[in-house]
């Protein structure tokens, strides 16, 4: 009885430590800018090649900055609803950082299976990770380094 217990222990106490090293990794994770500029037939664009791609620059006026977002993927995501949550580095909790969006992705040309005018507005400069859901499902995600001024 007495081994059983001490085992229960010891591993509760394992389980334990385990959860506190894996949100260590996550906050002591090293964000890097991912997201180099990059030429299609659509023009300039930063982002993920092959998968995100946005028109626009990283440098955020206090009005907002017009973003013109691109996806490649599958024919799946056209005439889907998309949204973007932000996070920092260094901090919590995610926002949102487009203030207007078309609400559903078009198809634009052979390759590109969904894009999306945007305006977007970040609290302040830094690292920001935006992760990219579309109709509620994680598509990718890019660093960017978001200049505000």
């Amino acid at each position: 009885m007495q081994k059983s217990t001490l085992l229960f222990i010891l591993l509760c106490f394992l389980g334990v430590m385990t959860a506190c090293i894996s949100v260590e990794t996550i906050k002591e994770e090293k964000w890097q800018d991912n997201s180099p500029n990059f030429t299609t037939e659509n023009g300039e664009m930063f982002g993920k090649e092959e998968s995100i791609g946005i028109i626009g620059s990283k440098t955020i006026t206090e009005n907002g900055q017009k973003w013109m977002w691109h996806f490649w993927g599958t024919e799946g995501i056209s005439y889907k609803e998309w949204e973007v949550k932000a996070f920092k580095q260094g901090e919590e909790g995610a926002i949102n950082p487009v203030t207007f969006k078309d609400e559903q992705l078009i198809p634009r040309g052979d390759v590109i299976n969904g894009h999306a005018r945007s305006a977007v507005l970040f609290p302040s400069s830094g690292i920001w990770k935006l992760e990219v859901y579309i109709d509620g499902e994680y598509f990718d995600e890019i660093i960017v380094e978001i200049n505000q001024e």
